[in-house]
């Protein structure tokens, strides 16, 4: 017992200590960026102040609507699956998600969605938000690999184009492998008497590929995730003309997905700091590309990448509420199951004192007929 005691309280320092590092990590790429780009200066700050507020305005709206339609593609993917969710609840979902995944660094966004969707239907759950992870990415990286071919024909641009289109050809083929990979892991399960195992692997594949053979579902999913990664992409630049930094808005469409993936790496919680990197890193090459002075360049790629963290942030303040209304939620049902369980001790009490009265009744019946 004692062993088992310290595993898991080892087990709970490690995770403690790796998320602590995983936020120095961020927080120091933060540092770094800010430092190297003179985002601590007064100038830089008065920049930050005056940027255009109707580009910032619009791209604000532009970021809320690619939500909206990520949300109505979850639903219609979650649904698809049997599930019979409302918008209404996966938006309270997805704003949680992105609550959860910006302040709650020890809860990760997919999985607090997932948790939350349809009760006793985890395995559905948890498959829609991995699907619709996927689509979303496939997506995004599909329409920046057409956008390359639109590129300027130089070394930087040539490097950019090439990167896309051996990340979009990783993430179809990866798709193609996990789908045959899987149905092979279901038979060897069950070849060695995981009969459990595999048939919740069988279970997962066919809801997989019963979504992917409905034309129907699949188009529309495809349709609204296009509109919505588009959306996000223009948002971010209408953050560069935000801060005066001027540049066709095709090159976005291939610099905002490469930005994503990097982020997604698990060096930092949410992405913070490998994201404001890869976001100055890539954009002071754009900029300076189109003949952008380079201390210029590298304030204004800064500047975009921490006014995106901050939009981000703002978008995902409702999630705020639905997170601290979940909570008394759920304070409110343990409190309610653990008055049921007393009123049932309650009952069954009673019940124990009605049968020793009838016993004791009995009792004194029997005495009375014997004297």
């Amino acid at each position: 017992m004692q062993k088992n005691q310290k595993k898991e309280l080892t087990k709970v320092i490690q995770d403690k200590a790796i998320k602590l590092i995983k936020l120095l990590i961020g927080i120091g790429l933060l540092v770094l960026v800010v430092h190297k780009t003179g985002l601590d200066s007064k100038e830089a700050i008065n920049k930050i102040l005056g940027a255009n507020k109707m580009y910032l305005f619009v791209s604000l709206l532009f970021l809320f609507l690619s939500q909206v339609l990520g949300i109505k593609r979850w639903q219609i993917l979650s649904n698809s699956l049997g599930m019979n969710v409302g918008f209404l609840h996966c938006a309270k979902l997805h704003f949680l998600g992105l609550f959860s995944s910006t302040f709650l660094t020890s809860m990760g966004g997919d999985v607090v969605k997932a948790y939350y969707l349809v009760e006793g239907q985890k395995r559905k759950s948890y498959l829609s938000v991995m699907l619709d992870r996927y689509i979303g990415l496939v997506v995004m990286v599909f329409v920046a690999s057409i956008t390359a071919f639109a590129l300027p024909k130089d070394d930087f641009h040539n490097k950019l184009s090439y990167g896309i289109w051996g990340i979009l050809l990783l993430l179809i083929s990866g798709g193609i492998v996990g789908l045959v990979f899987s149905d092979l892991l279901a038979k060897f399960l069950k070849k060695y008497d995981k009969q459990d195992l595999a048939e919740k692997l069988e279970e997962v594949n066919f809801l997989t590929k019963t979504f992917f053979t409905s034309l129907y579902i699949v188009v529309v999913s495809l349709i609204l995730s296009v509109i919505s990664q588009g959306f996000a992409i223009l948002a971010v630049h209408q953050l560069s003309l935000a801060v005066g930094a001027v540049v066709d808005a095709s090159v976005m469409f291939v610099v905002v997905p490469i930005v994503l993936i990097i982020s997604v790496i698990p060096l930092s919680p949410g992405g913070l700091g490998t994201r404001e990197a890869a976001f100055v890193y890539l954009l002071t090459r754009v900029y300076t590309s189109v003949g952008i002075d380079e201390s210029f360049a590298k304030s204004a790629s800064a500047l975009v990448a921490f006014l995106w963290l901050a939009i981000n942030i703002l978008i995902s303040l409702p999630g705020a509420l639905v997170y601290f209304r979940l909570d008394k939620e759920k304070i409110k049902r343990q409190l309610e199951e653990k008055e049921g369980i007393g009123v049932v001790k309650e009952i069954k009490l009673e019940e124990k004192k009605d049968n020793i009265e009838d016993i004791n009744n009995d009792l004194q019946e029997k005495r009375l007929v014997e004297n």
